[in-house]
């Protein structure tokens, strides 16, 4: 028979001197307890096994339906849980309670729960409650928060209110109304985040597109610098480096540089001088070269004749 103690309090509930009805005996899924031991509490497969029992689970004082009854010792219920269910957050269970039951939760001798597990299955899983026991000392240590409901459908407690009133909703909604809107937010949450991943990525195109302008904006200017005279070819990489460092200094240093190289744009024979100088050419004119002329370039290879 497997105990672990401590999965509920009931402090906070008992503070206006009400024995809750409704309590939560063990969260959901894999818990580990204090002195290292691990279970994989199935609140489904535990609902299961106690509706096709039909027989309501004693809630004793430090298990002593396990302890003493086997001695033949006197082990009495405190109270008879007759009803189990499976909520989101683990396995709740309505108790009525006996005069013992509420005298000893009156006195805060023995706050939390310890559900005793008496059967799991081929996974692991609990699927059997034997019974739950009143503990002074938890083996899992839970806040208050998550103590006890004082009737069924209603918050768990005072931070299920402010969850719930955090959320836009009415202090009084129940728990599966809470958990339904946190979901809510969490799908909201997520399809924001794929509007943004994909924001991110259209913005990563953009960006290399704007990149690519650039660059093509800044080669046009340097090139254009050069056709008029302010740097030389040998200096283009140097003035492209410089724009795209920053566009505004290479600008500086093209006033400042003025046009010192534009006269390697600049033809020696502009197209009128050509023209004025074909025109004054005799028709016909006569071109004679020495004998060592022909000589030298009769050893080139070169025909006279062809260039005369």
């Amino acid at each position: 028979m497997e105990i672990i103690s401590g999965f509920v309090t009931f402090a906070a509930e008992l503070t206006n001197g009400d024995i809750p009805e409704w309590v939560k005996i063990a969260p959901r899924g894999r818990v580990t307890a204090r002195d290292g031991r691990v279970f994989d509490v199935s609140p489904e497969a535990l609902v299961d096994r106690f509706k096709s029992e039909g027989i309501s689970i004693p809630v004793d004082l430090n298990h002593a339906t396990i302890l003493k009854a086997g001695r033949g010792e006197e082990s009495p219920a405190y109270g008879w849980i007759e009803e189990l269910e499976a909520r989101p957050n683990g396995l709740y269970g309505r108790v009525k309670w006996l005069a013992r039951g509420r005298a000893i939760l009156a006195e805060r001798s023995h706050p939390f729960l310890s559900p005793a597990f008496g059967a799991t299955d081929e996974k692991g899983r609990t699927v059997w409650l034997h019974s739950v026991g009143l503990v002074a000392t938890p083996a899992l240590v839970m806040p208050a928060l998550a103590s006890a409901q004082t009737h069924k459908g209603a918050p768990t407690n005072m931070t299920n209110s402010k969850l719930a009133e955090a959320l836009g909703l009415s202090p009084d909604v129940s728990e599966s109304d809470i958990f339904a809107a946190v979901a809510d937010l969490k799908a909201k949450a997520s399809s924001t985040s794929n509007v943004i991943s994909s924001a991110s990525e259209a913005m990563e195109v953009l960006s290399a597109e704007v990149g690519k302008a650039r660059r093509s904006r800044i080669e046009a200017r340097v090139d254009q610098a050069i056709k008029a005279g302010t740097a030389t070819p040998a200096l283009r990489d140097f003035c492209i480096t410089l724009a795209d460092l920053d566009e505004g200094m290479f600008e500086q240093f093209c006033a400042k540089m003025g046009t010192p190289f534009a006269y390697l744009s600049t033809p020696a024979i502009t197209n009128e001088q050509e023209a004025r100088f074909l025109e004054q050419r005799p028709k016909e004119t006569s071109v004679t070269m020495s004998t060592d002329a022909q000589r030298l370039a009769a050893q080139l290879g070169i025909d006279v004749k062809s260039i005369l």
